[in-house]
């Protein structure tokens, strides 16, 4: 009998103790979340939109011309994305000169040092005369390739893409002596492997595309992101929409059963190819020529499968202005706005947090736990991976506590939603209230992703709330096991 009263105080004691040291770890907090509701409002994020197109042509004139040229079209432009075309013609049989070499880096240094981002076609022909003008031998394209490789990757952080291998009419990859699937294929491999993996590549249609791979699923969420060429290898359309071909993209005859996977598809099977493949690399282009297809209803569904991240805002004219002429229609916060202002806001992703929440458990002691649902709204994701961070605010504005988020944005496919999560110490906090924000920041800029979330703060980001750490007390803290033990 004296062992179990002894073991009886003991425990006793022990249970005591625990209580006692749970006490003193106790800190009280309160949550108030915020709504979560989405604007219609525009945001030029990196990246992602319309952009303008620039011609360039590399020569032995003044380097100091092409600078002054580059900084007038980005003073005159309203849009950070920009997609520079650089006509190599004067070069067509000999290397690239020093001089042509510092013009494209004039070029790219004064949109880096502006914080645009820039899509690149190299390219010997604007006539339709590739033929003409490109080198008498695929070596001396490589040899440029190699040339351009050492400016362009100095610029990492804001060169997104590049278009094509160089040959064709316009570069865009026909009308050219360098158009077979072997020397396409020997083209983007050259050129992937002289450019850093960071820069995506494109080639102009689904069948170019499965012929450099020869694969009918050259990048999977297995292989995504790994460097590899088929994980950077997208797409660039100047014939969207055009057509029920889009101008040759696609065939009438179904691919399905063939057994070359560079065969040509229906556009019904090529959407599809472009929907599964787009989810982790870019697509993009320039609408054409008044049509079914491009009316607004057409255009956003079948942009929206194809993933179209990026798009001329100034070519064809007849379609953006049947855009602008136009209007959406839908049960949410865009419902009347015109065609090309709704397509502006879902090109590329379009993030929104469409719940949170705070909890602090009893045994949590001063640790509380933070997850917030990003959904994206776009129609694609991003390709770029952004830093996260979460931000405990003071009532005078300032950051307390800033604690980064294990996340990557990558993954947040279009209509698609993701919770991330964080847990912050809040034991170094004084008593009093709190706003909590969410943030996310492409790391090379330093620049805020703006999120669709109604009254987001441009500097701040997101508002996920208010919390109150309150002082522990007694009944707080037997409350807070009632409620701790009717939970369980």
């Amino acid at each position: 009998m004296k062992k179990i009263l002894i073991t009886i105080t003991v425990l006793m004691c022990l249970l005591a103790a625990a209580v006692f040291t749970i006490y003193q770890n106790f800190h009280p907090v309160s949550y108030e979340k915020a709504s979560f509701s989405e604007t219609s409002e525009i945001y030029n994020n990196p990246f992602r939109g319309f952009y303008h197109m620039y011609g360039f042509t590399l020569s032995e004139d003044n380097p100091d011309d092409t600078k002054e040229r580059i900084k007038q079209y980005i003073e005159s432009g309203n849009l950070p994305l920009m997609l520079i075309q650089v006509n190599l013609k004067n070069y067509k049989n000999s290397r690239l000169s020093a001089n042509a070499l510092e013009q494209l880096n004039n070029i790219l240094y004064e949109t880096d040092a502006a914080g645009h981002q820039v899509i690149l076609r190299f390219l010997y022909d604007w006539d339709g005369k590739a033929l003409q003008t490109e080198p008498d031998d695929i070596t001396q394209i490589t040899e440029h390739m190699e040339q351009i490789s050492d400016v362009v990757n100095r610029y990492t952080g804001s060169v997104f893409l590049i278009q094509g291998t160089f040959a064709g009419n316009c570069g865009e990859m026909h009308g050219t002596k360098y158009g077979s699937h072997d020397d396409n294929r020997a083209l983007i491999t050259h050129l992937s492997e002289a450019i850093s993996p960071y820069i995506y590549l494109s080639v102009r249609t689904p069948s170019h595309l499965r012929g450099v791979t020869k694969s009918r699923t050259p990048v999977s969420e297995d292989t995504a992101f790994n460097g590899s060429l088929g994980s950077r290898l997208g797409l660039f359309n100047d014939g969207l929409l055009g057509s029920v071909y889009d101008l040759g993209t696609y065939d009438d005859t179904p691919n399905s059963n063939t057994t070359e996977p560079e065969d040509k598809g229906t556009r019904d099977e090529e959407i599809r190819f472009q929907n599964d493949i787009c989810r982790y690399v870019p697509n993009g282009g320039e609408a054409v020529i008044d049509n079914p297809y491009n009316d607004i209803d057409n255009a956003i569904s079948d942009m929206s499968q194809m993933h179209i991240s990026y798009l001329n805002c100034d070519h064809d004219a007849a379609v953006i202005n049947k855009w602008k002429a136009s209007a959406y229609h839908g049960n949410d916060c865009f419902d009347g706005i015109n065609g090309y202002d709704y397509i502006d806001a879902h090109l590329g992703y379009r993030y929104f947090i469409n719940d949170a929440l705070i909890s602090h458990g009893l045994l949590n002691g001063s640790r509380i736990n933070i997850s917030l649902n990003i959904q994206n709204n776009g129609f694609a994701p991003s390709y770029r991976r952004f830093d996260s961070s979460v931000s405990i605010i003071n009532e005078d504005g300032t950051a307390v506590l800033t604690l980064p988020v294990e996340s990557d944005n990558r993954t947040i496919n279009s209509k698609d939603t993701e919770t991330f999560s964080v847990t912050a110490d809040i034991s170094t906090l004084l008593y009093g209230n709190y706003r909590i924000y969410y943030s996310m920041t492409e790391p090379y800029t330093s620049r805020i992703i703006q999120f669709a979330n109604t009254g987001t703060d441009k500097n701040l980001g997101v508002y996920l709330g208010n919390i109150t750490v309150e002082k522990a007390s007694p009944k707080k803290f037997f409350a807070s096991v009632l409620s701790h033990l009717q939970n369980r």
